[in-house]
């Protein structure tokens, strides 16, 4: 996705900001400092696979949602993180970012009201847990038809064949973001229709 001079800024300051709040706060593996540029494209890559509200399920260090926010300021962005440390981390750079377009809830999933949030919506998550870990922590939230999970995955992806029979998967899309020997693509899931 090509972004705008001041989204490219926006996106610089948020790796800027990432760093320094990774030094005191464990945001992300140590390891994924290393390549954050790479963890930002990987977000960009699904912006047009997604509708106009997004709901970045385990937040973490803002992948997903901060760069989806960033670059889709027509998006609307709720960022769902359990940890206050993390939560705070995501509360502060969406201020210092000035992106009026993302709502950070400091909350476990389990504890969310789906009628707090608009319809259609769309849940992402990237590094979350398996497909029936997640689909469990949400299931309240599938049971609206305008509802679908969206899981980042690499190619192959694993864990696909232990979703509940209940949920279906819509369709799996390729991003276009080639890793070092893995394709990343995006698995829709949603509720079967009875």
């Amino acid at each position: 996705m090509i972004v705008a001079k001041n989204q490219k800024k926006q996106l610089e300051k948020f790796e800027e900001l990432l760093l320094t709040w990774n030094k005191n706060h464990n945001l992300v593996a140590s390891s994924q400092t290393t390549n954050i540029k790479e963890h930002i494209k990987d977000s960009l890559s699904v912006t047009t696979l997604l509708g106009r509200n997004v709901l970045d399920l385990g937040s973490g260090g803002g992948f997903p949602g901060i760069p989806i926010a960033i670059a889709c300021p027509e998006k609307q962005v709720f960022l769902i993180e359990r940890k206050q440390n993390k939560a705070a981390f995501l509360l502060n750079t969406t201020n210092q970012l000035g992106l009026k377009n993302i709502k950070v809830i400091n909350n476990d999933s389990s504890e969310l009201d789906r009628g707090s949030f608009p319809i259609p919506l769309e849940i992402i998550t990237r590094a979350f847990g398996s497909p029936s870990k997640t689909i469990k922590a949400v299931s309240k939230f599938l049971q609206t038809p305008e509802t679908n999970l969206k899981l980042m995955k690499t190619h192959p992806p694993s864990g696909l064949e232990e979703i509940p029979k209940t949920y279906q998967i819509e369709k799996i899309e390729d991003t276009g973001l080639k890793g070092k020997d893995k394709g990343r693509i995006l698995v829709t899931i949603s509720l079967k229709k009875t």
